[in-house]
């Protein structure tokens, strides 16, 4: 069932933003007047502020926030058809394609509510002027009914506001004119602070509806604090999509806290899925996050691993060593000559037991692991809270194993702060 959240009138035309039990979602502004602003202006500051305990409320409603993405230059007609079937299914609120595809995709979501959006001067930006309202209007024509224009980074970079003022205000005009929406691809990994907040401030000046972080395509996503001063800067007068590097129903969550209300990204299914279970209080398993062995001489095993195996080491102390295994997982080559007299809160791996193996859960269904584990009769040995801000839970399986549940999260963060660590040059 469907119910209005508020309404704006602009020129005669009334425009609602509407709520459902799947999703959230903006309609197309119906004039070339701004209704998504009007409508915002109206709504003050309630919207946003409620948007993340709707989500909490009822997690799967996070779907008609996503932008189902498929821009790989390979992309197939085929790969297109399933992005389109995959939106049904989970009640996306667009697919996000390359303008040759508008057509195609448009007849496959033909009678639904999924929206096409297209992006325009994709990924450098560096077109001119002319050729984004010429492939704005084209993807129109062919059915997209939101547009992703990347700006010119240079212009911005080169302090040419004026420039990048009528470039956004030409194609927001064209496609505000066939009644469409304009999001602006702003590039945060090539502007500084000051850079973000500039052009933010012109595309809301200029009536864009939507100021956007990335292409995915520059080597940098959507972060946290990018998002948060993209909404700091335009307030709550147009929408924000924070887009590139978000892969789980954690993920949509940290960006929406931050001021985001649609999210760009080709792991819409795993979100939604992810979304769902959260909803239903299930528990999964994502993957095994950490195993343990032991040796009995770190330098040799070392050798042996890094050379023969070529494992990257990510940590490594007097009794032991910490291999990268893939991108979200660990070997440790624990000393066993020195296994005894380690001194931590955390359960001895493989002391009383064959081993230890950490298996990665999702950090929202840590409590319900734990009401699973009581119910089975499990009793919990420890529980640990990391600096990077992740959990872990530790029992015995009834061989005395070690066996740990640890948020998700914790080794991306990981190796997001080692890479981070290397750039800076420590």
């Amino acid at each position: 069932m469907w119910r209005p959240i508020f309404k704006c009138q602009a020129q005669g035309i009334t425009a609602s933003v509407i709520q459902s039990r799947n999703a959230l979602c903006l309609p197309l502004p119906t004039s070339r007047q701004n209704c998504y602003t009007q409508a915002m202006n109206e709504l003050a500051s309630t919207h946003l502020v409620e948007l993340l305990p709707l989500i909490d409320a009822d997690p799967p409603r996070v779907a008609g926030l996503i932008d189902h993405t498929l821009l790989k230059p390979d992309a197939t007609e085929a790969m297109i058809e399933q992005l389109c079937k995959e939106a049904r299914q989970y009640h996306f609120a667009s697919v996000c394609v390359n303008p040759t595809h508008v057509r195609f995709a448009a007849a496959q979501l033909a009678g639904s509510d999924v929206k096409v959006c297209a992006v325009v001067g994709f990924p450098l930006g560096a077109s001119t002027t002319a050729a984004k309202v010429t492939e704005t209007e084209q993807a129109i024509a062919g059915g997209a009914t939101e547009i992703d224009m990347v700006i010119n980074i240079g212009a911005v970079k080169g302090g040419d506001d004026g420039f990048t003022r009528a470039q956004i205000t030409a194609v927001t005009e064209t496609a505000h004119h066939h009644h469409a929406l304009c999001k602006v691809i702003i590039e945060t990994s090539y502007l500084t602070n000051a850079e973000k907040v500039r052009v933010c401030q012109i595309a809301k000046e200029v009536g864009a509806d939507f100021v956007k972080t990335s292409t995915g395509f520059s080597g940098g996503g959507a972060t946290v604090e990018d998002v948060s001063l993209m909404r700091h800067t335009v307030g709550q007068q147009m929408g924000v999509k924070a887009s590139g590097g978000i892969r789980s129903y954690d993920d949509a969550r940290r960006m929406i806290a931050a001021g985001a209300n649609r999210l760009g990204t080709s792991n819409g299914v795993r979100i939604a899925q992810e979304a769902q279970l959260a909803k239903r209080g299930e528990t999964e398993i994502l993957r095994v996050a950490e195993a343990v062995l032991y040796v009995s001489d770190i330098p040799r095993a070392k050798q042996f691993y890094t050379q023969v195996l070529a494992l990257p080491v990510s940590n490594e102390f007097e009794d032991a060593l910490f291999l990268q295994t893939g991108q979200n997982s660990t070997l440790i080559l624990f000393d066993i000559n020195k296994l005894e007299q380690r001194i931590s809160p955390i359960p001895a791996h493989g002391a009383r037991g064959r081993g230890h193996v950490s298996l990665a859960i999702p950090p929202e269904q840590m409590d319900a692991w734990r009401e699973r584990l009581r119910e089975h009769g499990v009793a919990l040995e420890h529980e640990q809270d990391w600096s990077l801000g992740t959990h872990s839970i530790y029992f015995r399986d009834p061989d005395e194993n070690s066996l740990e549940l640890m948020d998700g999260r914790h080794y991306r963060r990981v190796w997001r702060r080692l890479h981070e660590t290397e750039d800076q040059g420590y």
